[in-house]
């Protein structure tokens, strides 16, 4: 039987890079262009829901004005 399984788009050094672009000012739509990912995704690895292994990513959203967007 065949399982349904895909593999992630990113790696989580790429999910690393989009936190890191996202503190120095890019735009949730830029990192989704860029990285080729929806905007919900980028923004469950910003919030640290996806991606974080060990738990070291905490809410980068959090108190953001664009937070309050969603």
């Amino acid at each position: 039987m065949k399982k349904n399984y895909s593999p992630p788009k990113i790696t989580v050094e790429n999910a690393n890079v989009i936190r890191a672009r996202y503190v120095e000012g890019s735009s949730i739509n830029e990192l989704c262009k860029r990285f080729g990912l929806a905007r919900n995704s980028v923004k469950l690895i910003l919030k640290g829901e996806t991606y974080n292994k060990y738990g070291e990513w905490s809410n980068l959203m959090e108190g953001s004005k664009a937070n309050e967007l969603f």
